[in-house]
């Protein structure tokens, strides 16, 4: 027995000895066919999870557990090699580049196919490459990066949406924007919103992206599918194009990785430099203009609705101090002098007083890796922005995880979870209004930082003398932007989810099943609080005298009693609005795909599946009157606040909601014969609850067809040096889209009818919207010819597209005589033409062990019609700054009254109906022959789009720019000319020319200030059409082109050295700029941002923004 366990432990301590000195290390140097060492190469241990990559230098150290072990070399762009050890110490290997591979994969959403044998137009986008940091919209990162992708930043606001369009759109009420997918799923918007309303800067415009809840960091790829034949399988969702996003997973036998990213950004306060604004001294001098001329007057401007420094002064002077026995100010020249030199010299910089160079910071921590059968990517990120405003603050946690289980050679699963939440607040803002009358934009209690910047008289002071807020007036009630912000204000949260699981089964040899199935639920609720205090609840409250009472329209007006002087409705308390937008949604997608070769050449890819869509949105608010905040949030509502709000047919709360179900049938083959002859073809059959409710209203068949060819694997070509790669597209389909309509059925809503005597008033139905019986799909029937070009080894690649779509069936708005309850009805009238070419260049200039430098550049135009159209818009709808739709224009064409100088009176005069300078002719409302005197200026979304970028690495360093253009629209220049000018407005600098006396209109085209003398001659409200009519007229307009240098990055990687000495695998130190600044716009925009609107409200410009980023790996 003991010369047993004496010979057991003999064999085990040879056993472990043998183990032991089998196990040991092998270097090497990886190097690629010019012989330049690669980075980052992976080399792995075939079978197990242990592997390493290369340094700087190409150079490698692994341990290997016997001399039978095989290692993997491995890089993107590059065939693998494996290598047995044997007894080998060193094994260097020489990487080949993998042709197939280098040519990409494209990722539709449904399938992934081989470039070389996809006959659609796709453009890939790597997320290293395009990625900015602290920038956290995904939409923002594909700006200048793709031809023909048009992406304008009307608003950089979180949450926001930026506006994209490809192709230049294809409907003309419809919505433009593109279909997103995330990793195979369609991502449904929490609310759908038009082109107007994303300008309007609404409340509800901050939870318009579809995709601000996820993580920019988690993004692997980006795909932006352009023409019919890449759309195919989207069929009737596809009108305006895709973007296809596709998220990190985990990597098969790598070990688990840890990386954390820190982005900590700064963005620069604007400053009056930038735009053409008066300072305090010169903006006194119209302000004495204005009191010679009468409108500052004791009488009247202590009554008055708005009112600034002389607003103050006057009250200073009414005012009497029984304490002293004397008035605060007295009413003689000298002391009105003095009062009023301290607002002359105040100058106040709104912006340093309500902006911030706030650090925001955006964390985010990964793990990513998988054995054999298993694949994890997880990540957690969080966001916090403190806001660039006193007014704004975002707190946004994400989280990610995403994994892959291999259970049998023939079944594969997988399962994503998303989720984030977001807290945000935001300045209070009230909903933009339209007054079709005088042809303006109207926005009550306008309180956005930006605006109050621009709009706001620097003749004014946050403080007074003795150091505490100082309060003007506004909307008859006290006023002070600092003291208002604190008490108006909203507070935004959304919780959103997404639970995603695929499956995929190998049935037999080259045929397999698929399932996708997703689940996604968003919750946002917007508290809007107007405390007691507030500028908003005050109005409410507001009856200084009989003048100010009977001119208050926030005071309620007995209907009974109409001689009665109005009321106060809200005596205490303030108010509180609650918005809940909420989306769910399903999607269910089974599928089988055959794939087969036969003898060699003749290659079958056939695609065949089925797919459900289900979503649900509801909204309802709640506007709460005479919320006590500071009591502990008691209510004390007075009955009339209630009647006035029923009195103006104005609903305190309400609830909708719609029902969105779709479903669709699809098929898809491809045929390659000997990889030089591809044609494909798809059929798509769908059918949606959105349209008519007629069967062939609902259901719509689309389809596509075409072909490529890959000359340069033809054998003329197969030796050619300088061409690489060399292939033709052609394309031609059908797809489609649901439109403007959102409803079957008709709509009717409830309401109170206003009669004269409250005891006369009945409950009434009024008819919203008829039913669309035959209303269908908007249609677009699509041509494209392509071409592929790369030149010496692909380091010239060049694609060049021609495109044509035929956009029929829209939907148009026809005016009815009204019989049936409307006015205006939906019909399947308008057509489209859009005509374009694209091109993209990729050239990879120089190439060296040491330095690279490589350049990308796209360009795109395209040419647009509307070439059937019955609308008929008003002038309003043709002159305003999102423009409108004509017969022979493209979507949203600006037009302008026709200014033709000014009168001796210093009136803007114009070209109206039939040669008439009548200021009766303006009238903002008609409909009839307005083209005879309107002038056509051009579209308001550029046609002409292109981008520039270049990357230069030395060593560990990089450096990178992307510079941005557009071109071939129209802006309208920010309204700035009225005659409701108070001791509050602010004037352009050109103001300094306005017309003063008699003979200037010879020397100037700046109309003059009207005095008291001439509003009554001609009529106040006839001037205020007028003034009006002179913001959208021909002196009003500009060139929107404009060349933006948009990022700048530099970057260096730590060598490995290094890394070693620190204990972990990768360290990079970047920093970047995001738009620094404009390299060209025009002159007269005078600082005013191409792509934004200054409408006020929750929107703000994009800001100038810096960005240092550590990326950290162990």
């Amino acid at each position: 027995m003991k010369e047993k366990l004496m010979y057991a432990l003999l064999c085990t301590v040879l056993f472990f000895g043998v183990a032991f000195a089998q196990e040991r290390t092998v270097t090497g140097v990886v190097k690629d066919e010019g012989g330049t060492p690669l980075p980052g190469a992976s080399v792995l241990v075939k079978g197990t999870s242990h592997g390493v990559a290369t340094d700087f230098d190409g150079k490698y150290s692994i341990k290997v557990p016997n001399d039978s072990a095989v290692l993997v070399f491995s890089q993107l762009g590059s065939a693998s090699v494996e290598k047995v050890v044997g007894t080998a110490k060193v094994i260097n290997v020489v990487l080949k580049e993998n042709v197939t591979e280098l040519k990409g994969v494209v990722v539709t959403g449904y399938q992934e196919f081989d470039r070389s044998k996809f006959t659609g137009n796709a453009q890939t986008l790597k997320a290293d490459n395009i990625k900015m940091d602290g920038v956290v919209d995904v939409g923002r990162m594909i700006e200048g990066r793709a031809a023909g992708v048009n992406v304008q930043n009307i608003s950089g606001t979180f949450g926001t949406s930026p506006k994209i369009t490809i192709r230049g759109g294809s409907s003309i009420f419809g919505d433009t924007k593109p279909l997103w997918v995330v990793d195979g799923a369609v991502q449904e918007e929490v609310v759908n919103l038009s082109f107007e309303q994303l300008a309007s800067g609404d409340a509800s415009t901050l939870v318009s992206s579809a995709i601000s809840g996820i993580n920019a960091n988690d993004i692997e790829s980006i795909e932006i599918l352009k023409d019919a034949s890449a759309l195919s399988l989207y069929g009737a969702r596809a009108l305006n194009g895709a973007v296809i996003i596709t998220t990190k997973s985990g990597k098969k036998n790598v070990k688990t990785q840890i990386n954390y990213q820190l982005e900590e950004s700064v963005r620069m306060i604007p400053n009056y430099n930038q735009y053409d604004i008066m300072n305090s001294q010169e903006t006194m001098d119209v302000y004495q203009e204005l009191e010679r001329k009468g409108y500052f007057s004791l009488s009247s401007h202590t009554q008055a609705r708005y009112g600034g420094a002389y607003n103050i002064m006057y009250r200073a002077i009414d005012t009497f101090n029984p304490a002293t026995g004397t008035f605060l100010l007295e009413n003689t020249d000298a002391a009105r002098v003095a009062f009023l030199r301290k607002y002359e010299y105040a100058n106040t910089d709104w912006f340093k007083t309500l902006f911030r160079p706030s650090l925001t910071q955006n964390h985010t921590v990964s793990l990513s890796g998988g054995g054999e059968n298993a694949t994890v990517y997880g990540s957690v990120g969080f966001f916090v922005d403190p806001g660039w405003t006193i007014a704004d603050r975002v707190h946004r946690v994400t989280g990610n995880l995403k994994t892959t289980y291999t259970l049998s050679p023939s079944v594969k699963i997988g399962v994503l979870t998303q989720g984030s939440i977001r807290t945000q607040k935001a300045p209070g803002t009230y909903s933009r209004a339209t007054n079709a009358v005088t042809g303006s934009y109207e926005r009550d209690f306008d309180i956005n930082p930006f605006s109050y910047a621009l709009n706001t008289t620097r003749a004014l002071r946050p403080y007074g003398d003795d150091g505490k807020y100082e309060f003007y007036r506004y909307n008859y009630a006290p006023m002070n932007i600092l003291h208002e912000l604190a008490n108006n204000y909203m507070d935004l949260n959304v919780l959103e989810y997404k639970i995603q699981g695929d499956l995929e089964v190998k049935l037999a040899k080259g045929l397999k099943y698929n399932f996708l199935g997703s689940v996604r639920h968003v919750k946002s609720s917007n508290e809007h609080s107007m405390r007691e205090d507030s500028n908003v609840a005050e109005a409410y409250r507001a009856n200084q005298t009989t003048v100010v009472t009977k001119a208050n329209p926030f005071l309620f007006t007995d209907p009974a009693d109409p001689d009665a002087l109005p009321q106060v409705a809200l005596p205490n308390g303030g108010i509180y609005k609650r918005t809940e937008n909420n989306l769910q949604s399903y999607y269910f997608r089974n599928a089988l795909e055959y794939k087969r070769l036969f003898k060699d050449v003749h290659d079958l890819k056939v695609f065949l599946g089925q797919e459900y869509r289900h979503t649900d949105r509801d909204n309802s608010f709640f506007n709460g009157y005479g919320y006590q905040f500071a009591r502990g949030g008691t209510a004390f509502t007075d009955y009339r606040i209630i009647q006035k709000a029923i009195q103006e047919n104005t609903p305190y709360f309400g609830k909708s909601y719609t029902k969105e179900r779709g479903i669709a049938f699809f098929l898809q083959g491809t045929y390659t014969y000997d990889n030089r002859y591809v044609f494909a073809g798809t059929l798509n059959y769908e059918g949606s609850n959105q349209l008519g409710r007629s069967r062939s209203a609902r259901w719509l068949p689309t389809w596509n067809a075409s072909a490529r060819w890959n000359a340069s694997n033809e054998k003329f070509l197969e030796d050619n040096s300088t061409i690489s790669n060399l292939a033709f597209r052609l394309s031609y389909g059908l797809i489609a889209g649901l439109g403007a309509a959102s409803n079957a059925l008709a709509i009717f809503e409830n309401s109170i009818a206003n009669r004269y005597n409250s005891a006369d008033r009945e409950s009434m139905i009024t008819i919203k919207s008829l039913q669309n019986s035959e209303l269908t799909w908007e249609k677009v029937y699509e041509t494209n010819v392509g071409i592929e070009l790369g030149l010496f080894k692909n380091r010239i690649n060049l694609s060049l597209d021609l495109y044509q779509k035929n956009s029929k069936d829209l939907i148009d708005l026809v005016r009815t005589s009204g019989i049936g309850g409307e006015i205006t009805k939906l019909a399947n009238n308008a057509t489209m033409v859009t005509k374009g070419i694209e091109l993209a260049l990729d050239t990879k200039n120089i190439k060296t062990d040491d330095f690279s430098w490589n350049t990308g550049i796209n360009f795109a135009y395209f040419n647009q019609e509307i070439t059937s159209l019955l609308y008929k818009p008003n002038v309003f709808n043709l002159v305003r700054e999102v423009g409108g739709n004509v017969v022979g224009g493209a979507r949203n064409t600006l037009y302008s009254y026709d200014f033709r100088g000014l009168n001796d009176k210093g009136l803007p005069v114009f070209n109206l109906r039939n040669g008439s300078t009548d200021y009766a002719d303006i009238d903002f409302q008609n409909r009839q022959d307005i083209l005879s005197y309107l002038k056509k200026e051009g579209a308001v979304e550029p046609n002409l789009t292109a981008g520039l970028s270049n990357t230069f690495k030395y060593k560990n360093w990089e450096f990178s720019f992307l510079i941005t253009a557009s071109a071939g629209n129209k802006i309208r220049k920010a309204d700035q000319y009225t005659v409701d000018y108070n001791d509050l407005s602010v004037f352009p600098k050109e103001m300094k020319n306005r017309w003063v006396r008699t003979g200037d209109e010879k020397i100037t085209n700046i109309p003059s200030i009207p005095s008291k003398f001439t509003l009554n001659e001609v009529g106040e409200d006839t001037l205020r059409r007028v003034y009006n009519a002179y913001n959208h007229s021909t002196a009003r307009v500009v060139d929107g082109s404009f060349i933006r240098m948009k990022s700048m990055s530099l970057s260096y990687t730590f060598a490995k050295d290094v890394l070693d000495a620190l204990h972990v695998n990768n360290l990079t130190l970047r920093l970047q700029a995001t738009n620094p600044f404009l390299i060209y716009a025009h002159k007269d925009l005078n600082g005013q941002d191409p792509e934004f609107f200054r409408t006020g409200g929750v929107a703000y410009p994009v800001s100038a923004q810096y960005t240092f980023t550590i990326n950290l790996g162990i």
